[in-house]
């Protein structure tokens, strides 16, 4: 898991992490699916967001289209990030002050927060509610898998936008840590595409094709490398 990757997660990257994989919409009350087949909401968007655990509170920003999705957080390291494209398989992780990438497997990475991608999610919706001035309905959400999962309540837009979760991410070793999100200054409509391309000139590392359980052991090899970029 992140926690055992100390350049990677001395931020709230787990918690982005899982929150992408599990904290969107589409899913019709009472339903249950792979938690990874929750990635997309149909419709692009931008917005300001925060997450607060047991880690603290961050916050950053996120752009979302269809298949893509970037979060950035600030950090005391500086800042770190996020960048997945579904279609691609791909998930990069971002140190934004070092300008350095870790470019993964969706596998991967989710096997690297508990094995996402064998996850299974449902809600059941509870009722209509304001959140920040919009219109949303919250839902009784509980995600499911042999390494963890999620359980609590989640707001979603009109659009299936999540605008707040508050609940506990469960870990098998019993590591419990409660868990808020809530998105600000949401806009939705077009966004601009070049916010989903890999930052040019970065220093990075391709690990697509490292299998999800050797995956840990290739980016714990990489940490000096990383550590030695902060601050450019």
């Amino acid at each position: 898991m992140l926690c055992c990757l100390p350049v990677i997660s001395e931020g709230p990257v787990r918690h982005l992490i899982a929150l992408l994989f599990l904290l969107v919409g589409g899913l019709p009350a009472s339903a249950s699916e792979p938690a990874l087949d929750l990635l997309d909401v149909p419709a692009s968007y931008t917005a300001a967001f925060s997450v607060t655990s047991s880690r603290g509170t961050y916050h950053g920003r996120v752009w979302h289209m269809p298949g893509l999705e970037r979060r950035e957080v600030a950090t005391d390291g500086g800042g770190q990030g996020i960048l997945i494209d579904r279609n691609a398989d791909t998930a990069y992780l971002l140190g934004l002050s070092g300008k350095w990438y870790v470019g993964l497997s969706l596998r991967a990475a989710a096997g690297m927060v508990g094995g996402l991608d064998a996850w299974q999610a449902s809600r059941t919706r509870v009722r209509e509610e304001n959140v920040a001035g919009l219109r949303a309905t919250r839902w009784k959400t509980r995600a499911e898998g042999p390494k963890g999962g999620f359980t609590g309540d989640i707001w979603t837009s009109r659009e299936g936008v999540v605008v707040k979760a508050v609940g506990v991410l469960n870990s098998a070793d019993g590591d419990d840590s409660p868990v808020e999100m809530s998105l600000s200054d949401l806009r939705v409509g077009a966004v601009d595409r070049r916010m989903f391309d890999l930052p040019k000139g970065w220093f990075g590392f391709d690990l697509r094709q490292v299998p999800p359980d050797k995956v840990v052991q290739a980016v714990e090899s990489l940490k000096p490398l990383l550590e030695g970029r902060k601050g450019r």
